[in-house]
């Protein structure tokens, strides 16, 4: 398996709970007065815990498979696909030994 296998699946997995939780946010917007209070509070901090869980792990949660570097920085502000890590220099597209 690919380095950047693990790594992709890692980063659609966090982009999904942010964007879920998102998602959740905006219907709760629109649905506000048709919900009792009690389930609205539940559900608004159950979305805003998701997004903001989804949003750490998209910072701190990747990492290099060599050399351990969190990843985050460098994936999601790079201009295109992350090829390398910057600190190690490993190629996430070659097979790891």
């Amino acid at each position: 398996m690919k380095p950047s296998d693990g790594i992709n699946r890692l980063k659609k997995l966090y982009l999904t709970l942010v964007g879920v939780g998102f998602s959740v946010m905006i219907l709760l917007s629109f649905a506000e007065k048709q919900i009792p209070a009690r389930l609205f509070k539940m559900l608004l901090y159950g979305s805003i815990s998701m997004f903001l869980a989804g949003n750490i792990l998209m910072y701190i949660g990747i990492w290099c498979p060599k050399c351990k570097a969190i990843l985050g920085y460098h994936i999601l502000f790079s201009a295109g696909k992350a090829y390398q890590c910057p600190r190690c220099r490993t190629n996430f597209d070659e097979e790891m030994t």
